[in-house]
């Protein structure tokens, strides 16, 4: 229970009915008491019917802060016969707060002040709630929040348009300790429930390797972290381009450290959507005058608000053909940046040596990106333990013949590698033919357990080139 949530819709039963105060007592048969109750329920109710089902967590949540005993089929039952999840519930604002725009209204008019409005604590309260409700269960349903939302909305506006004095004057109940819903969840615009920041942070910090990558992305989370303070503070923000070069052989992470970073970004308030859209010179570059200008804005405008990671960046400058437009592309793609910086992060992306020349072959380029992230090969150990995840997230049990002799496999293609050398992706390619090697083998077989289809033996790894 969230012990400072109970203490301020106490204080808001006794803000509601003065003449009791003395009691504290929710169970108050005062008539204002009554009715802040069943408003409460009813706000509870049409939120646990979001999603279509009610849960026991979601029914004990009433007892636990308003000493009301519902079974889940009880509740049910509740919303059904009061109509709680509907149109007219969802735009009709509660008597109470009705009664309580007046009572500040009528404060308003006998001292043209108002120094705190009970009708913005009623709303402060609600919101409160409702947080702490979607979450009650563990788990929060896009539909809720969305319901939730819509709700609330509805009372911010009755009071907005009812209320003779500013929208500004804050509430008498001090919610600011609550910290309702902490774990609320977001979703983005395809529906999909987006992560925490720490979630995030473990997902970037787990990724097998990429030690030095790690350590700079963290550093530059921390900086990111340290402006936000310093701009809350009134102190003069650090002039810094969140622009970035990844360089490194393929298969290296890059693509999947640069999501991260999308979402990441957005967690912290720093993207607006935290989108992740990717492309190469085909996706910018056209073949006739001023094509190359048009493409380049629509990706942009795709991107705008999270990430536009551009691979084999360099290829935009590099042509043997004598009528190129990636010049044309990058140049646009400056002015896009520049017209855009504060919701627009592009990483430019590819081998070590050839981006360097990319970046030298322009000004604009180099005062732009200035900050340089390496990606540097797997080594054997990190391509086994590659390897072994990809089985796990695909469900497939290596035996230890499989994992001694991968781990043989992997040495030998580390030490022979040269400057192609595709890392993960190799492993991805000895995975996927061990894969067919399996489904080769049971084929044929009549009898077959899930424990034959989940597992990777000897034959299916063996022969496989590295």
């Amino acid at each position: 229970m969230n012990k400072e949530l109970k203490k301020a819709i106490k204080q808001l039963f006794e803000l509601c009915d003065p003449n009791s105060a003395a009691s504290g007592a929710i169970e108050s048969g005062s008539l204002e008491k009554n009715t802040l109750k069943t408003e409460f329920v009813d706000f509870i109710s049409y939120i646990s019917a979001s999603d279509g089902t009610i849960s026991e967590s979601e029914a004990d949540f009433l007892q636990e802060y308003f000493n009301l005993h519902y079974s889940p089929e009880e509740l049910r039952k509740y919303i059904d016969q009061n109509r709680t999840y509907s149109t007219d519930y969802e735009s009709t604002p509660p008597a109470t707060l009705i009664r309580l725009v007046d009572q500040d209204n009528a404060v308003f008019r006998d001292k043209l002040d108002v120094s705190y409005s009970v009708a913005q604590s009623f709303i402060d309260v609600f919101d409160c709630l409702g947080k702490e409700f979607i979450v009650c269960d563990g788990d929060a349903d896009r539909q809720e929040i969305e319901d939730f939302s819509t709700y609330m909305s509805m009372l911010k506006n009755y009071k907005r348009e009812h209320a003779a004095f500013s929208d500004q004057v804050e509430g008498v109940v001090d919610v600011s300790d609550v910290h309702p819903g902490e774990i609320l969840p977001k979703f983005n615009e395809s529906g999909d429930k987006e992560k925490s920041l720490p979630e995030l942070l473990d997902e970037l910090n787990s990724l097998i390797g990429l030690e030095s990558v790690k350590k700079d992305v963290n550093t530059l989370i921390h900086m990111q972290e340290i402006r936000k303070i310093r701009r809350e503070r009134g102190l003069k923000d650090i002039p810094v381009s969140n622009h970035l070069v990844f360089y490194g052989n393929p298969g290296t992470g890059k693509t999947t450290v640069a999501r991260l970073l999308a979402q990441i970004y957005h967690a912290m308030g720093i993207l607006s959507k935290g989108q992740f859209v990717e492309t190469d010179r085909s996706g910018l570059v056209a073949g006739y005058v001023g094509q190359t200008a048009l493409k380049v804005q629509e990706t942009v405008e795709k991107a705008l608000g999270g990430v536009l990671f551009i691979d084999e960046a360099y290829s935009l400058t590099y042509s043997d053909s004598g009528n190129d437009y990636g010049q044309e592309a990058v140049d646009t793609l400056l002015k896009q940046m520049e017209d855009h910086r504060e919701d627009l992060i592009v990483i430019v992306a590819g081998y070590p040596e050839l981006m360097a020349g990319f970046i030298d072959s322009n000004p604009g380029l180099r005062s732009r990106f200035n900050k340089y992230i390496n990606f540097e090969d797997y080594n054997d150990i990190q391509l086994l333990e590659i390897f072994k995840l990809m089985c796990k997230n695909s469900g497939y049990v290596p035996t230890g013949e499989v994992i001694q002799h991968c781990s043989s496999v992997f040495e030998k293609m580390y030490q022979n590698h040269g400057k192609n050398f595709a890392n993960a992706r190799e492993v991805r390619n000895f995975f996927e033919t061990a894969m067919m090697n399996q489904a080769d083998r049971l084929f044929d077989e009549t009898d077959l357990s899930n424990e034959k289809l989940s597992t990777l033996v000897l034959s299916d790894v063996q022969g496989i080139a590295s």
